[in-house]
């Protein structure tokens, strides 16, 4: 099947990969940053780029927004996006210091 949208194509392919590669590396981090279920990260860490590109290819979005939409509402209607990168990056570094823990 070929996407109607190269875009939606190049976009889930990157993140794909980046699942990849996160989960590969760490998992524990991988559930953080991208919001998987460990064993679904695991799955991940497996799969071959022919999978890779045969999931980004169908059309549709794979993933979604990391946080619930009342964060997005909140940080929308405030139009303060960098009190946003502030906030992530916090919430970054918290989980960084559980991992080293």
């Amino acid at each position: 099947m070929q996407a109607k949208d190269q875009d939606i194509v190049d976009l889930n392919l990157s993140w794909l990969l980046k699942a990849r590669e996160c989960a590969r590396i760490n998992r524990e981090k991988a559930t953080v940053i991208l919001g998987l279920e460990k064993d679904v990260a695991d799955r991940f860490s497996r799969l071959s780029i022919g999978d890779l590109n045969a999931i980004a290819r169908s059309g549709v979005m794979v993933f979604q927004p990391r946080f619930h939409s009342i964060f997005w509402r909140e940080i929308t209607e405030s139009g303060n996006a960098a009190s946003l990168a502030v906030r992530l990056h916090m919430l970054l570094m918290e989980a960084d210091e559980g991992w080293k823990g």
